[in-house]
């Protein structure tokens, strides 16, 4: 009879936990959860300041996991960022937050696609996931006109699918090969600089971007012009690029920030160092992401600032210079002069890479 008493006790509190997985909406506070749930608001005030900064900012979108025993939390994990969560527990009637990982479950994918409508039609299709056609963009966009792809072209994509939670919450392509009757590329993605290969380890892009950010038009090139507001003649050491303001801006190369700060008539601007004697600048910045100081490393693609219409400006636009051995040159000059590819060890490293990849994947290449 006891024994039927425990085991009766022990279903009983197992199934008065409740658990909750809730997404965060763009009207929801930090303040808001604590007072919805009935917590505390030392909670808040408890936080070292960094944590309260980022409480604030609460990514929306973001998946929240709340276990609940008498209606009352037990456990809540909140995700500060794609790597960190803030977690609150009950701990004999007091709650406890901490900082912990978010763990991602990993599950690699493998699709063959033929484009017989368009690519991002035939590739969702395939695979169930709107973010892949983007990347496979990103990673073959100054090899392939996406605009004018032909039909028939067959897509084969080796991936990796993060998941939080049962969802998809990012995707990294492992290997991709996009072939037709003009062309075959194959790219892989080498986990040492985060660059795509193909099979002679050269890198499918140059060292620079073709641009450093999404733009409407050009409004001035690089060269002599009539100065707008100076209303003189001047060598424009740069390119305009015009969009609207909050425009995400990019850095276009691997490099150290050298510079980040008002520079007279460029306004708001930051300044990045790269190898073989390049420095690039971005001005008229509205603002950068925080995290950004001088000396900190960026990646090729890596947001740097915001488009703006700050100092000499007679409208929003980023000016982009570059400078090589202390010298103004043209921008769009660098789109395909500097190569990337591997050598040495780092090649020899990569190629063994590839070769485990299509043995163990079973990948099909001639």
């Amino acid at each position: 009879m006891k024994r039927l008493l425990l085991i009766t006790f022990f279903l009983s509190s197992l199934f008065a936990y409740k658990v909750d997985i809730t997404t965060w909406g763009n009207k929801d506070t930090f303040y808001g959860f604590l007072k919805k749930n009935s917590l505390p608001l030392k909670i808040y005030y408890n936080l070292p300041t960094k944590i309260k900064k980022m409480v604030r900012r609460i990514p929306v979108g973001s998946t929240l996991f709340i276990m609940k025993k008498n209606n009352k939390i037990k456990q809540a994990l909140i995700p500060l960022n794609s790597k960190q969560q803030l977690q609150i527990i009950n701990e004999n009637g007091k709650y406890v937050s901490t900082i912990v990982p978010i763990i991602y479950e990993t599950q690699k994918k493998y699709a063959e696609v033929e484009i017989n409508n368009y690519l991002s039609y035939d590739l969702y299709k395939a695979t169930h996931l709107r973010i892949l056609t983007s990347k496979l963009i990103n990673i073959f966009e100054d090899k392939v006109n996406f605009r004018a792809i032909p039909k028939n072209t067959k897509i084969k994509i080796l991936y990796e699918e993060k998941l939080r939670f049962g969802k998809v919450r990012d995707v990294k392509i492992i290997f991709a090969e996009i072939k037709n009757r003009y062309f075959d590329y194959t790219a892989f993605y080498n986990p040492e600089d985060g660059r795509y290969y193909d099979r002679e380890a050269k890198s499918l892009k140059g060292m620079f971007l073709k641009a450093p950010l999404k733009y409407t038009r050009i409004s001035s090139k690089f060269g002599p012009r009539f100065h707008p507001i100076l209303h003189e003649w001047r060598i424009h050491d740069g390119i305009d690029y015009v969009n609207k303001i909050g425009t995400p801006v990019h850095a276009v190369a691997d490099g150290k920030i050298i510079y980040k700060g008002w520079i007279k008539g460029y306004g708001r601007s930051i300044k990045i160092k790269h190898k073989n004697g390049y420095i690039t600048l971005y001005a008229h910045l509205h603002g950068w992401p925080r995290g950004l100081y001088v000396g900190k490393w960026v990646k090729q693609g890596q947001t740097i600032g915001y488009l703006g219409n700050t100092g000499l400006s007679t409208g929003p636009h980023l000016h982009f210079g570059v400078m090589r051995y202390g010298k103004w040159i043209n921008p769009a000059k660098l789109k395909n002069s500097v190569k990337i590819a591997l050598k040495g060890k780092q090649k020899e490293k990569f190629l063994a890479y590839v070769k485990s990849i299509i043995k163990e994947n079973n990948i099909a290449l001639k």
